[in-house]
């Protein structure tokens, strides 16, 4: 995925990343994409896109709406540049959708709006195949108490379905989801040895967090991850749910 980020007075950034996620939830197909900046772990940006999949059909042009609640929506986060949101407004062209191969392309841009002032993030373009992707399934439990839940037929945190997949970049990616009939919550991670990034997710989005704090410690030789993570908020529609006494105990494949 690349695109171009546009802020402030005349100031630009180049986005392009290989470090693509992407997932189906309730008939919305997500996109998710990080890139790092270079040298750094904790100075990152990222792009996300949410489509019904009945809408994935080559030559099709689609309106992003406004906010976390419209059809179609996006998203922009970002540590490296301080602004984040979810779009005001903008468009996505599907380039190729391709059944038999599930070859998949299109381009797009939106417009953020943050205190700070907008994000605009223009040419935009993406290309992968949307075949299963190769996570392998991993064992284990990710707990953590929610405050207050975010669904109520979920309650707290217990995710027993585990997933993960090493990304370009290195970094590995753990995904874990609690489901039941359409509510799905969890927790993905991109982490290596040394660091660390936590974040929460409903449906097929990943959500930022704020505060917090993440211990981890990943056993390379026998592929087990634990970590302990607490005191973190995740705003999700208008409302704040606190996260704290969060533990991951699992081993992947």
């Amino acid at each position: 995925m690349q695109a171009k980020l546009k802020w402030g007075n005349q100031r630009e950034r180049e986005f392009t990343t290989d470090v693509i996620d992407t997932d189906v939830s309730n008939g919305n197909r997500s996109f998710f994409a990080i890139q790092y900046t270079e040298g750094s772990d904790t100075a990152y940006s990222y792009i996300f896109l949410n489509i019904p999949e009945r809408y994935l059909v080559a030559g099709a042009s689609l309106k992003i709406g406004a906010g976390e609640k419209a059809e179609i929506n996006a998203y922009f986060g970002s540590t490296s540049i301080g602004r984040s949101g979810w779009a005001t407004g903008g468009s996505i062209d599907i380039t190729e959708m391709d059944e038999a191969s599930k070859a998949f392309a299109a381009t797009f841009h939106y417009t953020i709006e943050h205190t700070m002032g907008m994000v605009e993030i223009v040419d935009g373009s993406l290309s992968l195949s949307l075949a299963k992707d190769a996570r392998t399934n991993g064992t284990g439990r990710v707990t953590a108490n929610l405050d207050p839940a975010i669904f109520p037929s979920l309650g707290n945190l217990d995710a027993q379905t585990i997933e993960s997949k090493i990304l370009q970049d290195g970094r590995i990616q753990l995904i874990a989801r609690q489901q039941v009939d359409n509510a799905i919550q969890g927790i993905m991670m991109l982490f290596s040895e040394q660091h660390a990034r936590l974040f929460f997710s409903i449906g097929g989005m990943h959500y930022l967090l704020s505060g917090g704090r993440l211990q981890h410690e990943w056993n390379v030789d026998k592929k087990t991850l634990t970590a302990d993570f607490t005191d973190y908020v995740v705003s999700y529609q208008g409302r704040d749910h606190r996260i704290t006494d969060g533990r991951i105990e699992v081993t992947l494949a």
